[in-house]
């Protein structure tokens, strides 16, 4: 399903990779990430990752055995990590045991039970819930007091089709995200150009409302402010970003903006500095790149500039001291770091190591 780079060129990136893992103790532990990977190339799957903001540079430190872990997310505590196995009619969720203080795997366990291709995963209460990509649906699953991944809890399927016969002939759940008060679910369906709003509770997750969004523009990810307020949406097809205002009910479409100039119909991933003043957004195939906004009081965006990347900038995130800027640029099997001007918002790339088939970045939890 995933054009992959050579398998000589992965499994040099492979090679450079490990030839750094090193260990963590101490205080050099307050800055870890998770990799996850494409696995067809050569990559074994999950990487934790030392974060040295002081240079700027990355080193590996383990690797837990996967497949297709496309999307990650962190228990509270981050002594798991979850992911999706994004394989066709045969996917399925990972639990991985994780020490935050040493950035080591533990057991890896995987259950079945996704619709097919989940590409999203988030943690919601005692609930994991993926967003199944070719299935058109969400599904649920417990978790319990020890954060093991228990089973299949319920499955909502989706119907319909948007305005592009080839690429919205069903539907394409890509996103599961809970709004910041961790009262709201909203889930993105690329295929049907909605965005479909879940209210939580301590009995589940119950759908309350759908949001239509202009034909053709294919929400993919949503990025909130950190108080909350204020709410964005990317379109993959559109190349657009849609701000919203949420008043802590309903959302609320309050400017439409363009981030993908060449049309390339390839939007991606979307996130917000860690004060809320900055939204970035990436574009893939055609001037592969990060778009940078500057955030108003009441929500609106301004068009900052655009940083060129390495290719297929699938996923990126921002470091928590709010300095970097971490891009999964998976076609040129790197990870790219780059320093965050925190008045401009402006990106300056600083360093990079070789990793097969990047495809999503998670800082442990704060």
């Amino acid at each position: 399903m995933k054009k992959i780079n050579s398998f000589l060129h992965a499994a040099s990136a492979l090679l450079t990779s490990a030839a750094v893992i090193s260990s963590c103790s101490g205080n050099n532990c307050n800055d870890i990430l998770v990799c996850g990977t494409y696995t067809a190339s050569g990559s074994f799957g999950v990487y934790s990752l030392q974060f040295d903001p002081s240079t700027g540079k990355l080193e590996v430190i383990d690797s837990a055995r996967a497949v297709n872990p496309s999307y990650l997310a962190f228990s509270p505590d981050a002594s798991r990590v979850y992911a999706v196995d994004e394989s066709g009619d045969d996917s399925g969720v990972y639990g991985i045991e994780f020490s935050p203080d040493t950035g080591r795997f533990g057991k890896v366990k995987r259950t079945s039970g996704t619709g097919a291709d989940p590409c999203f995963i988030a943690l919601i209460g005692n609930k994991l819930v993926t967003a199944d990509y070719s299935g058109g649906s969400v599904s649920f699953f417990s978790i319990d007091s020890c954060g093991f991944i228990g089973k299949l809890t319920h499955r909502d399927c989706f119907s319909g089709c948007g305005s592009d016969s080839v690429r919205q002939a069903a539907p394409h759940i890509h996103c599961t995200m809970p709004s910041p008060d961790g009262k709201h679910l909203f889930v993105t369906d690329l295929g049907t150009d909605n965005i479909y709003h879940y209210r939580l509770s301590d009995n589940g997750a119950s759908l309350s409302d759908t949001l239509p969004v202009e034909p053709g523009f294919g929400p993919r990810h949503i990025a909130f402010t950190p108080d909350g307020k204020h709410c964005y949406v990317i379109g993959e097809l559109s190349g657009k970003i849609l701000a919203l205002d949420f008043d802590g009910e309903k959302l609320f479409p309050r400017q439409t903006v363009l981030c993908d100039s060449l049309h390339a119909r390839a939007s991606a991933d979307i996130h917000t500095s860690r004060d809320g003043k900055f939204l970035y957004a990436s574009n893939r195939r055609l001037g592969d790149g990060i778009r940078i906004f500057s955030i108003a009081d009441d929500g609106s965006l301004s068009d900052v500039g655009y940083t060129a990347t390495g290719r297929h900038p699938r996923n990126f995130v921002v470091s928590p001291d709010n300095r970097f800027l971490l891009v999964a640029s998976r076609d040129d099997n790197r990870i790219e770091v780059y320093s965050r001007d925190v008045n401009s918002g402006e990106l300056s790339l600083i360093s990079s190591l070789n990793l097969p088939m990047p495809v999503c970045l998670k800082f442990i939890p704060q």
